[in-house]
């Protein structure tokens, strides 16, 4: 196998939907038959998931499921979780790093990229894709040279699409800004998207054009604001339609952890995020999540016990997990000073004391319940997964005290015979809202681009596991001679960078002989996508379409070729003939531009005379080769030789439509 290719997804800060948007395109690609992987090369996050060989963060966990692929610590070989303002735990392949933990930001950083790297360099040996997540914005200087973004791209030669956020508002500043600020990064970006819109989507589409004209770049689409029940990186950027069912308070105190896991509530029941005693009255069901700080929390926490005990003396249920049941113990006692150095009365509604230990528990479980009655013999006999990650030692991993269930077990409310058994009914599931993600983002996004960057046209992929039909791949461009004819600015350069398209290779011929020459090549390299390849050749047009990257090459223009040869005492005729056996021999798409000159007025000159009759021959020679060809006249593509104007020229004001004649592929349209 061979190294596998790469796309970044970076964006203008945190929060605008970059996770959403890598997911989403990692189960795009598993739909095309790619074995393709996420990589995060650091997260900082206080949500993580325990996957093969320790825990990685939560994101990068939902990206593998999008993909179809095992979860695993190379994914997300950094991740950062914050201890409020006096410094986070680092964890590297998934293990706590005391010593990395130990140092400031500045003094970790060099020891953070062979780990990151060995991670990258292995996934990229052995997947076909990787979908890169970057974090924050790539273009925060003051911390250049960026790890997360800028250099993992560099290792991966990864082509780049930059996000933004509509509903943050700024979002065609925040996409310029970045732009401009990227500098030589520039090059890796194949366009721009805009993330959780709505409204009158005509209301945004100038700002397509404005980028475009600033920046050279098109805007591949806008997704709209998805009421998708997945969760999110940190739990509480989005609020997700309240759910039919009882109202379930989610305690939310300031250290609150894991609240990914909870997924399922924005869909089985009225979910509310209580900051207040006030928000969670009412509540049917209270949640205590996990903590990062527990001993911290607990200040928060006290002003809810009243509320507590009343709930609990109702016999309504309350479920405590991890962080939470510790806080609800006795005591808390941290004397290494693991977390927060000190000893801490809990609010000692179980009857247990938590020790903290530096070695951290991180396991992965499958437990059947046993024991247990009231509320919560609903779930008797029942076989649930989830997984243990803390440092806290005393509590047993299930543990009914009346009402209250206290576990270690993270992702109960995540299985579906849980679900079923509390709420009457399963959730959708991940499965269903990674399928419409992907819905929405084939949908309003054009991927073909990516695809093309990617260098994915023209493969054949197997059908979808799931009988899904996969959606259309660009086919590569067709082979063989495309000529195109016209008088002077009669819109033969453009119209040859449109059936292009943003990935070709352009021939130059024209030589800057003079200021009035040299400012017409400067306006055309202005006009032209910055994604093209150019070689200026004003002579050997076989060499130079030997040397040619992409499969689509245009040569500009024929008419100055013509001239160049005829004073360097070279025969055009021959000449134009080796140009058409190199054109057969390249298997490329060449698009050839040449002025027609015989119908204006016969020139008095002789040499001017034979150029105009050797121009006319070597346009004759080629129209006579090529598939397809065209007479521009003031911006009008017209057919010659029964080829029609393709689909997307059709729709384009003054342009003659038809359906494609013989040897010309449809265009698949957007």
């Amino acid at each position: 196998m061979g190294r596998a290719k790469a796309l970044v997804v970076w964006g203008t800060g945190s929060g605008v939907g970059k996770s959403l948007f890598a997911a989403g395109l990692l189960r795009h690609f598993k739909r095309l038959g790619l074995e393709a992987a996420p990589f995060k090369a650091q997260n900082m996050a206080n949500h993580a998931r325990v996957v093969r060989g320790g825990e990685m963060a939560s994101a990068q966990w939902l990206q593998a499921l999008a993909a179809g692929v095992e979860p695993e610590v190379r994914m997300n070989p950094v991740l950062v979780k914050p201890f409020g303002e006096r410094g986070a735990q680092v964890v590297v392949w998934g293990k706590v790093d005391p010593f990395l933990s130990g140092l400031p930001w500045k003094e970790r950083r060099p020891h953070l990229e062979a780990p990151v790297r060995e991670a990258l360099e292995g996934l990229l040996a052995e997947y076909d894709l990787l979908v890169l997540e970057g974090a924050g914005s790539p273009v925060e200087r003051n911390l250049w040279p960026d790890l997360p973004n800028l250099r993992v791209a560099e290792w991966a030669d990864a082509k780049a699409l930059l996000v933004a956020d509509v509903d943050q508002g700024g979002a065609l500043g925040a996409l310029y800004g970045t732009w401009a600020l990227l500098g030589e990064h520039r090059k890796r970006l194949i366009g721009f998207a805009f993330n959780k819109f709505r409204g009158d989507l005509e209301l945004l589409k100038p700002a397509y054009a404005l980028l475009r004209d600033w920046t050279g770049l098109p805007v591949l689409g806008t997704l709209p604001l998805l009421p998708l029940a997945l969760p999110e990186e940190d739990g509480f950027r989005y609020r997700q339609p309240a759910g039919n069912g009882p109202k379930v308070a989610l305690l939310r105190y300031p250290h609150a952890a894991n609240l990914d896991e909870f997924w399922p509530l924005s869909e089985l029941a009225q979910v509310v995020y209580a900051h207040s005693p006030e928000e969670a009255e009412g509540a049917w069901l209270l949640i205590l999540p996990g903590s990062r700080l527990p001993a911290r929390d607990l200040p928060w926490l006290r002003a809810f016990l009243p509320l507590i005990q009343r709930h609990l003396e109702a016999g309504k249920p309350v479920l405590a997990v991890c962080g939470g049941a510790e806080m609800l113990s006795e005591a808390l006692l941290d004397e290494e000073g693991v977390e927060e150095r000190g000893h801490f009365p809990g609010l000692g509604l179980l009857p247990y004391r938590v020790r903290m230990a530096r070695e951290k528990t991180v396991e992965r479980r499958r437990v059947r319940l046993r024991g247990l009655s009231g509320y919560w013999g609903r779930l008797e006999g029942l076989e649930v997964e989830g997984y243990e990650i803390h440092h806290g030692q005393g509590l047993p991993l299930f543990h009914q005290e009346g009402s209250l269930l206290a576990t270690w077990l993270h992702g109960l409310l995540e299985n579906p015979g849980v679900q079923k058994a509390l709420f009457g009914r399963e959730a959708r599931g991940l499965e269903e809202g990674l399928e419409a993600l992907a819905d929405a983002l084939e949908r309003h996004l054009d991927l073909r681009a990516l695809h093309r960057a990617l260098g994915l046209t023209g493969r054949v992929f197997p059908a979808s596991p799931t009988g899904a039909k996969a959606p259309d791949v660009d086919p590569p461009p067709p082979p063989g001679l495309v000529l195109l004819l016209g008088g002077a600015k009669s819109g033969k350069s453009r119209f040859a960078q449109r059936l292009a398209g943003p990935f070709a290779t352009l021939i130059a011929t024209a030589e800057a002989r003079d200021e009035e020459m040299a400012e017409k090549i400067r306006r055309h390299q202005e006009e032209r996508p910055p994604t093209w390849e150019t070689l200026e050749e004003p002579l050997d047009l076989p060499g130079a379409l030997k040397r040619a990257r992409h499969p689509t090459v245009v040569v500009d223009c024929l008419t100055l070729w013509v001239a160049n040869l005829m004073e360097r005492g070279l025969d055009p005729l021959l000449e134009a003939r080796r140009f058409l056996s190199a054109v057969e021999e390249s298997g490329k798409r060449v698009i050839a531009v040449s002025n027609e000159v015989g119908m204006g007025i016969v020139p008095q000159n002789p040499f001017a005379r034979r150029y105009r009759d050797l121009l006319g021959q070597v346009n004759a020679l080629l129209a006579e080769a090529a598939q397809e060809a065209y007479l521009l006249v003031a911006g009008r593509a017209l057919p010659l030789g029964g080829g029609k104007v393709p689909a997307q020229e059709a729709k384009r004001p003054g342009s003659h439509g038809g359906e494609p004649g013989p040897g010309r592929s449809r265009d698949p349209g957007p």
